[in-house]
């Protein structure tokens, strides 16, 4: 313990920090409240923040892959309701809008039936470009990340929360707008003129399409930033894990909703997918209200030297007066991070971040790239080769969501109870075990096995849930310093878009080419992210930063 605090002060002093504004507090000083609870304030900010932010990218994650069937001929410029690809959608086309795929001949004079046949050399190209709005999403959550940092550097932490909201607000209008301005409602063979008719306003309404889409994700990559910054902020050390993973479990809810709504019961039809990707926005416009009845971080507040503003907040938050250890850490905490430099460049050349920085960008990109986004962005199309057709492909994607949803629920207590460590490292080992049966399954027979298949992937999912999910957002915040975490949170978020969009881009081409075996990726990439995690990635439960450098021996 001695040898921790000689640490603590010699870190101080090297940062320039006068003794005599700088008083080491030990991380676990008995001074500070570790019998934390739920308060009403604490309750009603996590409630506002997640279902305003946190909520919205899950549906904006779990809902569009199952619109692909009615997107995809839309975006080539067949957006009537017969032409349609894919067994389900068809299905959907058959029941829903009364379309006849047996006797077309005497309906299929304009070209109404099915879609024009793609050129085997124009397939690759194709599919990229069926799948370009699923990329621009992701590309958003890159950007959004990365500049997620400016935000709420440059804003107060609850006007960062604002703006997230007011970007999806854009998006949800913009998405609306777009199929009135070029559809194709006819549910008869429609006329030459009709065709034309419809075509006219094509170009405005897929630019107004995508731009939603970009939005959409925009918001999403700066929820991922400013929303976990907040909640750490405003809680107690000893509940900060529980608190942040609510941030997971409301992208897990989204996403569950988002897949309900997209049902072809619901939403899921061809004149109604828009409002399936746009009625989200009702959420954020409901939290642009309610975020000023929020109180603003009082560690913001003490890095601006509003002690007795943050001292305030403290009392409103904990609903004690009993305050004072914890506010003298936030103080002193935040009075070493305006001395220190806290830039882009300091991140990546600093030795003292370089294994916070890799184990970070490890763990973030581990849980991308076990393929956990190939079931929730392609669905459809991964239950389809194992046999589900027409409305069984619905149960199937609702089944992942439901357990997405149970096992994150389960996360809220494991993560305390367990520590981040064992709930990464050991479900990426088990990761290695369930693709190569996936592999296996795949090539046997699908068909036979589909049951088999689908259970596997749940149990995939599960345990992407109760670890790699929602980790990788609460990581980053215990083992950087606070002078440079602002930063690396936005590099990690940013990383995990950077993965995530890999994915999307390469799985449908990699799937095309080899099958069933696409999953040997996946179980590379998870054995790689294993060995690596498993010999550098130190616990940070309940530990200060002294103690996790310990780990490193810096």
């Amino acid at each position: 313990m001695k040898s921790t605090q000689g640490k603590n002060i010699i870190r101080e002093i090297e940062s320039g920090v006068a003794r005599a504004t700088a008083v080491v507090v030990p991380e676990h000083s008995q001074l500070i409240n570790n019998d934390q609870k739920w308060t009403k304030p604490m309750i009603w900010a996590v409630i506002v923040v997640t279902f305003s932010t946190s909520f919205v990218m899950g549906v904006n994650t779990g809902g569009p892959s199952l619109y692909n069937g009615f997107i995809t001929p839309w975006l080539r410029g067949y957006p009537f309701p017969c032409q349609k690809e894919g067994s389900t959608s068809q299905w959907i086309a058959t029941v829903w809008s009364g379309c006849d795929y047996i006797h077309t001949a005497s309906k299929n004079e304009n070209g109404y039936y099915y879609l024009p046949a793609v050129p085997k050399s124009q397939r690759v190209t194709q599919n990229f470009l069926d799948s370009l709005h699923g990329i621009v999403f992701v590309i958003g959550a890159a950007v959004g990340g990365f500049t997620g940092q400016y935000w709420y550097l440059c804003l107060t932490r609850r006007n960062a929360l604002l703006m997230a909201m007011l970007f999806q607000i854009m998006a949800s209008i913009l998405m609306i707008c777009a199929l009135p301005i070029y559809h194709g409602y006819d549910l008869n063979d429609p006329t030459l003129l009709q065709i034309k008719q419809a075509l006219d306003n094509k170009e405005l309404a897929i630019a107004l399409f995508y731009i939603s889409r970009f939005l959409s994700g925009y918001s999403a990559g700066l929820t991922c930033v400013v929303t976990p910054i907040y909640l750490t902020d405003i809680s107690p050390r000893t509940m900060r894990g529980e608190i942040v993973t609510y941030h997971q479990l409301l992208i897990v809810i989204g996403i569950l909703v988002g897949q309900v709504v997209s049902l072809p019961w619901l939403l899921g039809q061809h004149d109604k997918w828009n409002w399936g990707m746009g009625w989200v926005g009702v959420f954020p416009l409901i939290g642009c209200l309610s975020v000023w009845t929020l109180h603003e971080s009082p560690r913001w507040l003490a890095q601006e030297r509003r002690g007795p503003e943050a001292a305030e907040i403290l009392r409103s938050l904990r609903q004690t007066n009993q305050i004072g250890a914890e506010l003298e850490e936030i103080e002193r905490q935040e009075a070493t991070v305006s001395s220190q430099d806290a830039s882009l460049i300091r991140l990546f050349t600093s030795p003292r971040f370089r294994w916070p920085l890799i184990t970070s960008l490890f763990v973030s990109g581990s849980a991308q790239l076990s393929g956990i986004n190939s079931v929730f962005y392609y669905c459809g199309p991964t239950l389809a080769t194992m046999g589900f057709v027409d409305e069984k492909v619905y149960w199937g994607g609702l089944s992942t969501g439901l357990t997405n949803l149970v096992a994150t629920i389960a996360s809220i207590k494991l993560i305390e109870k367990f520590g981040r460590r064992p709930l990464v490292v050991y479900p990426l080992a088990l990761t290695v075990i369930i693709m190569i049966l996936l592999c296996v399954f795949l090539q046997i027979n699908p068909e036979r096995l589909a049951i088999e298949t689908l259970l596997l992937i749940l149990l995939y999912i599960a345990l992407f849930a109760v670890g790699p999910g929602p980790i990788p957002f609460l990581y980053p915040n215990e083992v950087f310093a606070i002078s440079i975490r602002p930063v690396a949170h936005s590099v990690t978020i940013f990383f995990i878009f950077l993965t995530n969009l890999m994915v999307v881009i390469l799985f449908p081409l990699i799937q095309s080419a080899f099958g069933g075996y696409v999953f040997l990726v996946f179980c590379v990439c998870s054995l790689v992210s294993f060995v690596f995690l498993f010999l550098k990635m130190p616990e940070t439960k309940c530990k200060n930063l002294a103690e996790i450098e310990d780990f490193w021996g810096e």
